[in-house]
């Protein structure tokens, strides 16, 4: 069975909220936002605990707020969306299915800030680092550094997710996107040209 382990728990407890928490000072209801929840009109929580309580990403209102209510949500959400994605030729489709992630609360496990920005500028850095693994070239500098560059802003958008994600989903973006790759090119993600050097050297030997 998967369930949370103890730093799991000291993790969630510590970056998300409960929406008794997140309501406070609002002049929606606990119960009131419960009821969008279940109407599928705000996003799921990103977390319960096996106490059943349930946790939400500190900037659950941050998008109804600049919409200036929840019937405005969608619409800011895909123009938000499609901006971020530029001439992306699946930008539509991105729209739709991170529209639905969004509402299922699953990019608060993943992403620091849950934007529409964030979601685009994360599934263009993942298809820009599948598509330089693909073709290594290790021994060209530019391709070293553009490796590195673009994992580290993926690197700087994720969480560090937790070991409940990492069971239930066996692997996560971070593992795939960014440990990974951090691992089997070394020379890469190296501070000083030796190790780059050395890093060559030893993936050749």
């Amino acid at each position: 069975m998967v369930t949370f382990s103890e730093s799991d728990i000291r993790y969630v407890l510590a970056e998300y909220r409960t929406l008794d928490e997140l309501c406070h000072g609002r002049t929606e209801s606990v119960a009131e936002v419960r009821a969008l929840i279940s109407a599928g009109r705000l996003p799921r929580a990103t977390y319960v605990l096996p106490s059943g309580e349930a946790r939400f990403p500190p900037d659950y209102f941050a998008l109804v707020d600049e919409a200036g209510g929840v019937d405005a949500l969608p619409a800011l959400f895909r123009a938000r969306y499609l901006a971020a994605a530029g001439t992306v030729p699946t930008a539509d489709a991105d729209a739709a299915e991170d529209w639905a992630g969004f509402l299922s609360g699953q990019f608060g496990v993943c992403l620091r800030s849950v934007t529409p920005e964030a979601m685009a500028e994360k599934y263009r850095l993942v298809r820009r680092v599948e598509v330089l693994v693909a073709a290594p070239a290790e021994d060209d500098p530019a391709w070293r550094n553009e490796l590195r560059t673009t994992v580290d802003a993926l690197d700087a958008l994720e969480r560090p997710f937790t070991d409940f994600d990492r069971l239930r989903w066996g692997e996560t973006s971070r593992i795939r996107h960014i440990e990974r790759v951090r691992e089997r090119y070394p020379a890469a993600f190296a501070t000083t040209f030796e190790e780059a050097s050395e890093s060559m050297v030893r993936a050749t030997s």
